[in-house]
């Protein structure tokens, strides 16, 4: 199917659109992390994290990166600071790899997709994957400790970096810490953010509208190898490459092009390689991007059959990778209208929230910029008693009580263990418990059903994945709680989300069959009720 020249540049601009919403809230705390790392661990206890000069620098890595809640695009502004702090590079491209990959809201949500020993060894590969490459890459680089005043550090930072061994305490530090972060999202940070997203413009404009459907079968020898041209240029945060994850094993695709997706297309996106070469030389940085594809593919034709799931027919078709195709079809009018209405289906309370919160740190960022607030400013007008070597002075007044300094790395090492804790907690609030799922499920049922059978094919098109959505949610938050899913409750599970899967074909059928749609409704009514009972106490 062709496309037009305007379909595929208003398409492209969706794509960009809907991918900076999805980014907003884990670009926020990869800011956020890179701050951290900069005013409060410093270079040594940034160093010290990810591995220092061990043997355990990279599985180290990928751990923490395993561990910190960021996508391919919030990692960017930490692997800033790590090349700061002089980290190794086989640590820095370990931790770039693995930190988009798997967190813990992602992890638990995978678990539910398929056999939870698949997406244990799909954690595993992608250590196998982020070790062999930083090797490689730490040998290809002949890594050397640099000098204390590298010439690649930005200007802000030379006065610091150069001239004096102090560092910012207190309320100052505090001010330095929100200026950096504030000053990033408006900086380097956000052109790369753009680059990144371009990948996705570009797949619009190859990719016609529903072009993927009928791709990566499993019994297609080729599909890991189609995966890869269309994973390098993705942007994927870890819970939308999950849930293709998911659609892949439903629709028993290729379990190898489900991993060429989850490591390229979640770990990396467009910027990921140009930072490299920027740092490191297009040469060194073409080597590592091929080693690393290298690496992917074999693996992924390794487990390709051996990871098929077991009595599962290949449907023949999938909408998994439809977000990635241009959401333009023939049928589809363009307008500002409809081009809002698109971006905005793809976006929930919590991305809103973080686009208002990221343009009013923007905003706050060009402030500083316009007023010439930076660190070398801040280092500049502070008195003796801003900076911590002040302290050890003779001439330093005693601190008495609760008044103490505490050492930067403790600070920074509980910022990093409370955003863990958060990522923790944020587990239970996603996922909440089965009684408050089955009110949300209720609501999203009713509205579906309804409108499926009164031919209102939109508004049951979108409450549809709402109830598929809940009733995946609804397992994971009672793992969490009690430990287990019973394999009955995974089953009736299973079967529900079949059944909305051949709603879904029968509303999206031209034409409409009012009769069929409601014999489909019917049907999933008597699986529903089997599925809600078996989650409700005392059952």
């Amino acid at each position: 199917m062709n496309q037009s020249v305007s379909m595929m540049l208003v398409g492209g601009l969706i794509r960009v659109l809907q991918g900076f919403t999805q980014a907003a809230p884990t670009l926020l705390v990869g800011l956020l992390i890179a701050s951290v790392l900069r005013y409060y661990l410093g270079a040594m206890g940034t160093r010290r994290l990810f591995g220092g000069d061990r043997w355990q620098s990279l599985p180290q890595s990928w751990l923490v990166g395993m561990l910190l809640p960021v996508c391919s695009i919030g990692v960017l502004p930490i692997l800033f600071e790590m090349r700061r702090a002089k980290v190794k590079p086989g640590a820095m491209s370990a931790f770039a790899l693995s930190a988009p990959l798997f967190n813990p809201l992602s992890l638990l949500y995978g678990l539910t997709l398929s056999r939870p020993l698949v997406i244990i060894l799909f954690a595993l590969g992608s250590l196998v994957v982020v070790t062999a490459l930083g090797l490689f890459w730490d040998a290809l680089s002949k890594w050397r400790r640099l000098p204390a005043c590298d010439a690649d550090v930005d200007a802000d930072d030379r006065l610091e970096a150069c001239f004096t061994p102090d560092h910012l305490i207190g309320l100052r530090r505090v001010l330095a810490t929100i200026v950096h972060f504030a000053r990033e999202a408006t900086g380097v940070t956000l052109l790369i953010t753009l680059v990144a997203l371009s990948g996705l413009a570009v797949l619009a404009a190859v990719l016609p509208y529903g072009a993927m459907q009928h791709s990566v079968e499993r019994d297609d020898w080729w599909a890991p190898l189609k995966m890869l041209f269309v994973a390098v240029p993705v942007y994927a945060t870890p819970m939308l490459a999950m849930s293709q994850m998911g659609m892949m094993f439903q629709h028993a695709n290729s379990p190898g092009a489900s991993f060429t997706l989850l490591i390229l297309g979640a770990g990396m996106n467009f910027a990921t390689p140009l930072w490299f070469a920027r740092h490191y030389g297009p040469k060194a940085a073409s080597i590592w991007m091929a080693s690393l594809l290298m690496i992917v593919v074999g693996l992924s034709y390794a487990i390709n059959k051996p990871l098929v799931p077991p009595g599962i027919q290949p449907a023949g078709h999938t909408h998994a990778f439809d977000i990635y195709a241009n959401p333009l079809s023939a049928n589809h009018s363009i307008s500002l209208e409809s081009i809002g209405d698109l971006v905005a289906k793809e976006a929930d309370v919590s991305m809103i929230a973080s686009l208002i919160a990221l343009a009013i740190v923007a905003l706050l960022g060009l402030v500083f910029r316009v007023l010439k607030i930076n660190e070398a400013s801040l280092v500049a007008s502070a008195k003796a008693g801003s900076f911590a070597s002040s302290l050890q002075t003779e001439d330093a007044k005693p601190r008495r009580g609760l008044d103490i300094v505490v050492p930067p790395g403790v600070i920074g090492a509980t910022v990093l263990a409370g955003l863990v804790a958060l990522s923790v907690v944020a587990c239970y609030a996603y996922y909440p418990s089965p009684d408050e799922c089955l009110e949300e499920i209720s609501m999203a049922r009713a509205e579906c059903l309804s409108a499926a059978n009164s031919g209102q094919v939109d508004h049951a098109l979108f409450w549809l994945p709402v109830w598929e959505d809940w009733s995946r949610r609804m397992e994971v938050g009672t793992f969490i709680r009690t430990g287990q899913v019973r394999p009955y409750q995974r089953m009736q599970g299973y079967l529900i989300r079949k059944k909305l899967e051949l709603l879904e074909h029968e509303l999206e059928h031209d034409p409409f069959e009012p009769d069929e749609t409601q014999r489909v409704v019917r049907d999933i009514l008597g699986t529903n009720f089997r599925w809600a009972h078996s989650f409700r106490p005392n059952h």
